[in-house]
């Protein structure tokens, strides 16, 4: 018996990146889906997968219930993904687990994993993403141009001026101009990359409202957010309806 179950675990991810209670914040969100991602890599390891260590979370953990219990989706996606709840007979104390008679698809976990980090990128981009945002808006530096400093140690420092100044000098060079394309360029790929996110998110609440108005909706067995490109589709468009 397979513990990935057929209640599909991308529509509670996806109600996890579209709530809009304002009580559940953008980090406690991503702090959610994180410890769903550590959970999820576990199983994704086929040396760890039938480990019992790895297929239990104890809710009564300090960490876990400040994690997990601030988003109700969360625990419904564990449960979608084969988790139950129990209360263990030896301790007393509340359990999601993954019963032993319940085989784990590592291939699902790997899935899972990969949909989860795309989530959290969707809430949060990434340090890196924001960096290279950041980079991608400012212009670029001519290292040929600038003035030079000496510090007491002896070191020069060159003051870089930004190429754009040379725009409205009329004395451009051919790399001047070479580099104020690529900032247009870079400065354009930025705008795309947001537009991209928030398409994502679109794409997301269209596919919850037709989840819970489209009498004839059907679920598939993978999560809703794997990315394809820029792009966020279903389990249904990349293997067609069952």
């Amino acid at each position: 018996m397979s513990s990935y179950t057929t209640n599909a675990p991308g529509m509670h991810l996806q109600d996890l990146i579209l709530d809009t209670n304002t009580t559940v914040s953008n980090k406690q969100k991503v702090d959610c889906l994180k410890l769903l991602k550590v959970v999820i890599k576990n199983l994704a390891d086929p040396s760890k997968a039938n480990d019992p260590k790895y297929r239990q979370l104890r809710l009564s953990n300090e960490k876990v219930h400040a994690k997990l219990l601030p988003c109700p989706s969360g625990i419904s996606y564990m449960k979608a993904i084969g988790f139950i709840e129990i209360t263990d007979a030896s301790d007393g104390s509340q359990y999601l687990r993954i019963p032993e008679t319940s085989n784990v698809n590592v291939g699902h976990m790997k899935a899972a994993l990969s949909e989860l980090t795309n989530a959290i990128e969707i809430i949060a981009p990434s340090a890196t993403s924001a960096a290279k945002i950041s980079k991608q808006n400012q212009p670029c530096i001519d290292a040929d141009s600038g003035e030079e400093k000496k510090t007491p140690e002896g070191i020069i420092i060159r003051k870089l001026v930004p190429s754009t100044q040379y725009a409205t000098s009329g004395k451009m060079t051919e790399l001047q101009k070479t580099r104020l394309l690529m900032e247009k360029k870079r400065q354009h790929e930025a705008k795309e990359l947001k537009k991209d996110r928030a398409k994502n998110v679109s794409m997301l609440k269209q596919d919850k409202y037709v989840r819970e108005n489209d009498e004839n909706w059907t679920s598939g067995l993978s999560a809703a957010c794997a990315k394809s490109g820029s792009s966020i589709e279903t389990f249904r468009d990349r293997h067609g309806e069952s």
